[in-house]
């Protein structure tokens, strides 16, 4: 032991003294001999520890965050503990021995502080530390400090964007690519530990309430201090304190000093040339040819934000025909020719789209505020698309399609929200939100499909053209009112909510059916006009108290009622001898009513180091629905017993634990209720069923989070489990000619399960760091086919590992594999069993010439099974490599990029999807934008951001 104590010291002494010359090979030295003699040898050492207690401050008094405070003992300088300042600039250093030390306090931008102190036999404070603000340039400091990547509390899992360097000029969605444990899609959509990111706040407040991309795309990465992640609350757990099962996956984007004050933004522009672009396969004469990826391309956006303590505006315009519905990045890695996002064969046509959205925000006093924010979005969008499916549809049987279409549309969308709270004094105030949005939609879509055996025999065909014209009116409010009711914290509060939504929409329909269909044999034809107009209005209020019991124990009981209020009419006409006439068997109209009476309580307790929450209510349902025109009603009870579990512990530092179980009912929709034959593609007609009952869920979650400061290994872990009883499933049936009916049903039972594991740590010795990323997928349920059973399963197992090289300065580079194995299991028909995997290889790199002057490129190899659709498919799917490049160059002290780029270099994009489901495996092909040569100006508003920016120069 004494062996093993004298070799850490030795190290920790050579590790201190690198770190006091500004070596973070040193400090990481340090902190690992710091970290075993803090384990067992240290604990077996020491007889008594205290602690030394403080607040860093800067010249002005405000408390300083993150920076680093470290016990260095006297007189050799051997880093005995250490710490990170809370917001508020507090530390507190722990397990420090009787001894003489040196209090040495370090953070980017400010000159390090040392003093000496001593530990008799007590704890110390040691007071205010007041840091200067150092005369060395930020890029000096950079390459010597080693920057703790993680803060891991409780409750949220916070990020330092100083330890993920970006390019100059990259935005938030390049940063969060680069943070592990979370995951953006080509569409911009966020994953963080497994789940869905709902919401993206900016300090704490909604920006563009609804479309988390529209922060992501459109801030700049060097306006974020830090990155938090955690589950929001709903507005009456946080007036309570107590969860209700009711939150959100959430990203905080705390901004930097610099950015909260004055305005920045963007401003740019590109023009190019189209130069390819793959077509989507069309074997049948009825639709004409797709378009190519050949013309001009533009794209155009600005941003403009002008934030204050108290206020935030932004301002965000975009257009361009480039393919991108949504916001487009500004960024010089986003745009037409991202190499960090849309690269990947994905795609779903041509689209040419046009953005405007005003958001703002006003605080009044620490508990009075209003923020609000309006969108609108117009998106054309045109599409070839090319399909193949194998296909279950009995014990013996299974057929091929091959479907060919082009799609065009053209939507419209205004989306408005209004939040605001106002408090009339402590622990009274009343909170509002509203939202309200207005959708119209045209659409027209040609399409010819086959359906052949599995030996290649004609089964049937439909040649269609469906054009469909829709609008829809929503809007909803909350208003939750909070009063406290006596000193020791009991408090009354109330929510109302109110909801509404109207839609309108009409469908020209004209299809040809060849084959034996349920008319008989030869050819059908339909000509039908349809209508559908729909109203649902929903209420509920609800009312709880809350009482303290001892230190730490909360009791709540509420109660809550809820009414909604539903009727869809149907109409369909056929077109007989020059005029439409009422098809009375294919139309419906359909009134439900549908209420809920739930009361119940909850338990929370909570200390420093756990907090849990235990609920269970009893709910009584009312279902009654009447089928206008037909003597046909459904009157349905249901009583419920809901239970809830969370559980939230952190047993020491960077361990944290986290555990949740909800029960949940879901209610037959309308939709589903409604015996109403929806013939839109008429090989394959829905028919709904008045009969159903509503499902019981219970779904249980578990994740675990661990970060090591001194080694800066991270593993992040979750796993979630679902149940459902009384399924809501599918009935299908087939005739002999293959023609299927949908019904849904409630059968026995279904699950899933996932499993999820992310592991990164440095590799010093080597300059890299590595990324290892574990996703399992198990999922089972039933349908039925021709009144038999079928037990279908499908597994999917993800595995992903990335490298990158961890000084950036020249050079930036990141390679990465992953390999999708997917196994799917039928038990009406194991012929169709399928085990194939998918895989992609791709790697990122960027070289800094100086002098403003970037190369930056992206590739993927995408490999895909050639067994997939077994041996029906008559077009295998090929193999791809996407590559995208752009050179550019800074100018103006970095205000001014330009920047020239090509994607898809190969010309090789075909927009692939492959999917699986209870009854058929496809692989679907779109027309997208292959080679694309496009020149972009981008100018940087604001100057703040520029003096203090992160990226290099």
């Amino acid at each position: 032991m004494n062996c093993l104590k004298t070799m850490w010291t030795d190290v920790r002494k050579i590790g201190a003294g690198c770190a006091r010359a500004g070596s973070s090979v040193g400090l990481v030295l340090a902190l690992a001999g710091s970290a075993l003699l803090g384990g067992p040898v240290a604990d077996s050492l020491a007889a008594q520890e205290y602690q030394v207690r403080g607040v860093v401050a800067d010249s002005l008094g405000g408390g300083v965050e993150n920076a680093m405070v470290v016990a260095l003992t006297r007189p050799d300088s051997v880093l005995a503990r250490y710490s990170l300042t809370s917001a508020e600039g507090n530390f507190i250093v722990s397990g420090l021995g009787p001894g003489e030390y040196i209090l040495q306090v370090t953070m980017i931008g400010y000159a390090p502080f040392r003093r000496d102190f001593a530990i008799i036999d007590s704890d110390l404070d040691a007071g205010e530390v007041n840091l200067v603000v150092t005369a060395l340039e930020l890029d000096e400091l950079v390459v010597s400090v080693e920057h703790v990547p993680f803060v891991n509390t409780r409750d949220t899992l916070s990020y330092n964007p100083m330890a993920f360097q970006t390019p100059p000029n990259s935005t938030v969605e390049d940063l969060l690519r680069r943070l592990p444990g979370i995951e953006v899609d080509d569409d911009g959509s966020i994953t963080a530990q497994g789940e869905d990111v709902e919401q993206v706040l900016v300090d704490g407040k909604e920006f563009f309430d609804g479309d988390p991309t529209v922060a992501t795309r459109n801030l700049p990465a060097d306006a974020i201090k830090q990155v938090d992640v955690y589950d929001k609350q709903s507005d009456m757990a946080e007036f309570t304190g107590i969860a209700d099962g009711d939150d959100e996956r959430t990203i905080d984007l705390k901004l930097r000093e610099e950015a909260k004050v004055g305005h920045f933004g963007n401003a740019g522009g590109a023009l190019g040339n189209g130069m390819g672009g793959v077509p989507a396969l069309v074997d049948f004469p009825e639709v004409t040819t797709g378009p190519s990826g050949e013309g001009a391309r533009y794209s155009g956006s600005l941003n403009l934000n002008r934030f204050s303590p108290e206020t935030q505006v932004a301002l965000i315009a975009a257009g361009n025909n480039v393919g991108r519905a949504g916001v487009v990045s500004v960024g010089a890695r986003g745009g037409a020719f991202s190499s960090g996002s849309g690269i990947g064969g994905g795609g779903g046509g041509f689209t040419e789209s046009l953005n405007l959205g005003l958001n703002g925000s006003r605080d009044f006093g620490e508990d009075n505020w209003l923020r609000g924010s309006y969108f609108f979005n117009n998106a054309e969008n045109l599409s070839d698309q090319a399909l193949q499916r194998s296909g279950l549809i009995g014990p013996t049987a299974g057929t091929f399609s091959d479907e060919t279409s082009r799609r065009a549309s053209d939507n419209l969308n205004h989306r408005l929200n209004l939040n605001a709270q106002v408090s009339f004094s402590e622990g009274h105030d009343l909170r509002l939100r509203m939202n309200g949005g207005l959708r119209s939609n045209f659409s027209s879509m040609q399409s010819a499909e086959v359906t052949r055996s599995l030996v290649g025999d004609l089964i049937n065909s439909a040649i269609t053209d469906n054009n469909s014209d829709s609008d829809e009116l929503n809007g909803s409010g909350t208003l939750t009112w909070r009063k406290r009711l006596r000193e020791n914290g009991q408090s009354l509060i109330a929510e109302v909510r109110s909801s509404f939504e109207e839609t309108d929409d009409s469908t020209d329909l004209v299809s040809t059916l060849t084959g034996v269909d349920r008319a008989g044999d030869g050819i059908r034809e339909i000509n039908q006009f349809q209508s559908l107009d729909g109203q649902t209005w929903s209420n509920s209020v609800r009312l709880s108290l809350t009482q303290p019991l001892t230190e730490g124990n909360t009791l709540e009981l509420f109660a809550r009622r809820n009414a909604t209020l539903e009727d869809r009419d149907n109409r369909v006409s056929d077109l007989l001898n020059g005029s439409y006439v009422l098809n009375p068997q294919q139309s419906s109209g359909f009134e439900r009513a549908y209420s809920y009476l739930r009361g119940g309580a909850r338990f929370s307790h909570s200390n420093e180091s756990s907090w849990a929450t235990l609920g269970l209510q009893v709910q009584r349902s009312n279902l009654d629905g009447t089928v206008v025109g037909r003597d046909e009603s459904i009157e349905n009870g249901y009583t419920h017993l809901i239970s809830n579990l969370e559980y939230k512990s952190q047993p020491k530092d960077g361990h944290t634990v986290t555990l949740s179980y909800g029960g949940s009912t879901r209610e037959p929709s309308l939709n589903q209720l409604q015996p109403y034959s929806n013939n839109t593609n008429p090989l394959n007609v829905y028919v709904g069923n008045p009969d159903l009952q509503p499902e019981y869920r219970h779904r249980i979650r578990a994740d675990y989070r661990f970060f090591d400061q001194f080694s800066f290994l991270n593993i992040f872990t979750y796993t979630g489990f679902t149940y459902t009883h009384n399924d809501i499933s599918t009935a299908r049936t087939f005739d002999e000619r293959g023609f299927q009916t949908r019904t849904p049903i409630n059968l026995g039972s279904s699950w899933n399960t996932n499993v999820g594991v992310n592991f990164g740590t440095p590799v010093r010795r080597l300059g890299l760091d590595l990324d290892l990323d574990y996703r399992f997928d198990w999922a089972e349920s039933s349908e039925r086919i021709n009144l038999l059973a079928n037990d279908n399963r499908v597994m999917g197992n993800s595995v992903e590992i990335g490298i990158d090289n961890r000084s950036k300065d020249r050079i930036d580079i990141r390679a990465s594999a992953e390999f999708n194995f997917n196994d799917v299991r039928y038990s009406l028909n194991e012929e169709l069993n399928r085990t194939y995997m998918n895989s992609s290889y791709s790697t990122t790199g960027t070289l800094y010439f100086g002098d403003g002057w970037e190369l930056e490129s992206a590739a993927r190899y995408q490999v895909y099974d050639q067994d997939v659709l077994g041996e029906g498919a008559e077009i295998q799917v090929e193999n791809a490599v996407f590559w995208n490049a752009e050179l550019s160059k800074r100018l103006m002290n970095d205000r001014v990029s330009l920047v020239l780029g090509v994607s898809d270099i190969l010309d090789q994009n075909q927009g692939i999807d492959i999917a699986n489901t209870a009854n058929y495996i496809q692989e679907s092909r779109s027309t997208s934008l292959g080679r694309l040569i496009m020149l972009r100006l981008d100018y940087r508003l604001g100057t703040n951001l520029m003096r203090m920016g992160r990226g290099r120069r």
